[in-house]
């Protein structure tokens, strides 16, 4: 009788064991599934890397890059790409998953003189004086602009031609001074994207520009 007993509870512990064993298999599938759902559907970095530089027209071999790397924490996971070229800084965030471009900006490099311009005298042009602040207000509310500007409507066709767009709602249109360089700060939206560009009243040159999907 004692025995049979001992059988009996031998039975149990190897049929318990094997029960314990298929769940860890079951649990191991289960997170193999998982990282292939999270990592093995994305998009891969260089194929994040060559959606951001298509997107603005620069080779490889122009572009150094600074970061590569997917973000897991965000809904869906994200590829953040950063890198820069002779004249701009470049930041993406690419959808992992579809290659979607969910935000971007550039900001352009600060050109200093050279050692030759800066030893030249300076000419009337560059002496002559800026208007001033009310001056440049008054003919802003006007609609014009100073004869050395280019002006907001001008400002505004630069921002458009560079998004590729035309048919858009502008949020604001300002003249503004950067670091003692007037810029014009052009924002607008277009489907579900907003836009900001800041642009040199002078001579027309994109400073700084960035769009962001907006969340409905």
């Amino acid at each position: 009788m004692k025995e049979k007993v001992l059988k009996n509870k031998t039975l149990v512990i190897v049929v318990a064991a094997i029960v314990l064993a298929g769940i860890g298999f079951a649990a191991g599938m289960a997170v193999k599934t998982s990282l292939a759902e999270n990592s093995g559907d994305y998009i891969g970095a260089e194929r994040a890397k060559s959606i951001a530089l298509e997107n603005v027209g620069v080779s490889s071999s122009k572009a150094t890059f600074t970061k590569v790397e997917v973000d897991p924490s965000e809904h869906p996971a994200v590829y953040d790409i950063e890198f820069y070229t002779a004249s701009n800084e470049y930041d993406f965030e690419i959808n992992a998953f579809t290659g979607e471009i969910l935000e971007k900006s550039s900001e352009a490099f600060q050109t200093l003189p050279s050692a030759e311009e800066s030893s030249q005298p300076e000419t009337s042009a560059q002496t002559s004086p800026q208007p001033s602040d009310s001056a440049v207000q008054t003919k802003n509310n006007s609609g014009s602009s100073n004869s050395d500007y280019i002006g907001i409507d001008k400002a505004k066709s630069i921002a458009l031609k560079h998004a590729g767009l035309s048919n858009v709602t502008f949020t604001k249109t300002k003249l503004d001074s950067d670091d003692g360089v007037k810029t014009y700060e052009i924002e607008f939206i277009s489907d579900n994207w907003e836009y900001e560009y800041e642009i040199n009243a002078y001579t027309g040159a994109i400073m700084d520009y960035g769009s962001e999907r907006i969340d409905h």
